[in-house]
């Protein structure tokens, strides 16, 4: 039997409100969050007959649906919060790290303010901004600031993905059918879907892209907990075999994005930071910021490149050569759409279907977002996106955080893994938003706890010391 949609969405409040009653309210949230995040349909999307049906954009941002997962989960942590955990609203106070997020709420306002006859769907906008992106980072901000909580958050995504395992080799094999059994239609169902190797999986996510980063995500936090011996098990399971089968089971999947990303961040893992994470991390934002900046500059696109430049020509000969062609098609899409863009550069159309004029639509987060809300919300995002990552490993409030047991940079390195994805595709994991909220501020506890542990390891390491002297040495 399918469950509509719609149904599923709106019975998803009061399961957690009841999740909220009996259980502590930390795992509540996560629950709603990762676990809403997991089952949960995308929208109630009507079914088209359209092979390539490019208008749906996801779940990221607002559109034509405003009752997606994202804006489900939102709602029901704050209503949770509100009925059950009033109180932990005083702990909140702004700070100057929280002006990304602010400016990013109000840019749907702001592009409303510069576009009058966009102005309702900039309320809309705002309206979706608040649920989708504030109620996860305030959650955050409250819930997730020190590093006992920030492990479990990150012990929350080992689980999700742990619990995607068994549905991902069942796709692996029959192709990607979960979500059209329960759910119905799903748009890009079968997009990409046949591989090398059987299919890539979807399961209840929107696309094999998305799960290649859910699954990257869980094996490279995974990863972190076994390398440092954080965990001994999760949900029973010895730590090694979690970590050995979400890295294997990301390969299986076949999303080659995500693939070259984690295989790229697990220096954050296997690699002390005080020796790597800084100007690793500073080198790959510089990159990110790059990548943006000289797409925006429109000097070349990726046609005249290739057409050009004997280097870029092979390897996209290359690329379509094994089936990856992919890439240089989103490049493209992008090509064909940044021109209208750059029309309204400061505060964007105001309209989620700026593009609706041109052939399909961009198909990378970073460009959707300049179209609607211009400059100011695409410095906005990255800006939010960033300075996590940043105050873990550069700024002088963060020191203790270099402690060998905090997984402060290893978190900043999923967050890393989906803002590079963002950089090529259109959908980003919103619960990802309780850590950006959590590490966007330090908690003193950490010190304590960091301090603590030193004192600790100095004091195994005296008595090493003291009984491996040996006079004839």
């Amino acid at each position: 039997m399918i469950i509509p949609p719609l149904a599923a969405l709106i019975a998803w409040i009061p399961l957690c409100l009841i999740a909220y009653r009996l259980l502590p309210v930390r795992i509540a949230i996560l629950i709603n969050f990762i676990g809403g995040w997991a089952v949960l349909p995308v929208a109630n999307y009507p079914r088209t007959d359209a092979l390539f049906p490019y208008w749906f954009t996801g779940s990221s941002l607002e559109s034509d649906y405003f009752i997606t997962k994202a804006t489900i989960i939102g709602f029901t942590a704050l209503l949770g919060l509100f009925i059950f955990d009033r109180p932990s609203l005083k702990r909140f106070r702004l700070t100057v790290w929280d002006l990304a997020m602010g400016m990013w709420l109000i840019a749907p306002f702001l592009s409303g303010i510069a576009n009058p006859d966009s102005g309702a769907e900039a309320w809309v906008g705002e309206c979706y901004q608040l649920l989708a992106w504030g109620s996860p980072y305030l959650i955050g901000r409250l819930y997730f600031t020190d590093t006992q909580s920030l492990r479990l958050v990150a012990k929350a995504f080992v689980i999700g993905g742990l619990a995607y395992i068994p549905f991902c080799i069942f796709e692996f094999i029959i192709g990607p059918h979960m979500y059209e059994w329960v759910y119905g239609y799903l748009p890009f169902q079968w997009n990409g879907a046949k591989r090398f190797i059987g299919f890539r999986p979807i399961v209840f996510l929107e696309n094999g892209n998305q799960l290649g980063i859910w699954m990257a995500t869980a094996s490279l936090i995974a990863l972190w907990l076994w390398r440092r011996r954080t965990a001994q098990s999760i949900l029973g399971i010895p730590i090694p075999i979690v970590a050995a089968s979400l890295f294997v089971v990301t390969i299986l999947c076949q999303s080659t994005g995500a693939i070259i990303l984690l295989l790229a961040l697990t220096p954050f893992v296997f690699v002390d930071p005080r020796h790597l994470s800084r100007s690793y991390s500073i080198a790959l934002i510089v990159c990110i910021l790059a990548f943006a900046a000289f797409r925006l500059s429109d000097i070349a696109s990726w046609q005249d490149l290739v057409k050009e430049n004997p280097a870029v020509h092979s390897l996209d000969r290359y690329l379509r050569h094994i089936g990856k062609g992919s890439l240089g098609w989103r490049l493209r899409e992008d090509d064909s759409h940044i021109e209208t863009a750059l029309q309204e550069p400061i505060l964007g159309y105001g309209q989620w279907n700026w593009w609706d004029n041109g052939y399909q639509r961009p198909w990378s987060l970073w460009l959707l977002v300049f179209g609607m809300y211009g400059s100011v919300g695409l410095i906005s995002l990255e800006t939010l996106l960033l300075i996590p990552v940043l105050r873990a490993v550069w700024f002088p409030l963060a020191r203790s955080d270099i402690g060998y047991t905090n997984m402060r940079h290893t978190l900043s390195a999923a967050i890393l893994l989906s803002a590079i994805d963002s950089l090529l595709n259109w959908s980003i994991l919103l619960p990802l938003m309780l850590v950006i909220g959590g590490m966007t501020i330090w908690s003193g506890s950490d010190a304590k706890l960091e301090t603590e542990y030193q004192r600790r390891r100095a004091a195994a390491g005296t008595r090493i010391w003291k009984g491996s002297q040996n006079t004839r040495r």
